[in-house]
């Protein structure tokens, strides 16, 4: 088995579970970017917002 580095993570979706798997990598120290579509009401990253605050 050889060993794999991961340099960087793309995550589809920022629902809850999209944003708690961006906030662990961001956690682990790797780069991440995260792709939505944006919120009808309210503020564009709310629900990033809140589940990062949540992990702090």
């Amino acid at each position: 088995m050889s060993n794999f580095i991961v340099r960087k993570v793309a995550v589809l979706g920022a629902g809850v579970m999209g944003a708690q798997i961006a906030a662990h990598c961001v956690n682990a120290k790797v780069p991440v970017v995260l792709f939505d579509l944006p919120a009808k009401d309210g503020p564009k990253n709310g629900i990033v917002t809140k589940a990062i605050d949540s992990r702090s």
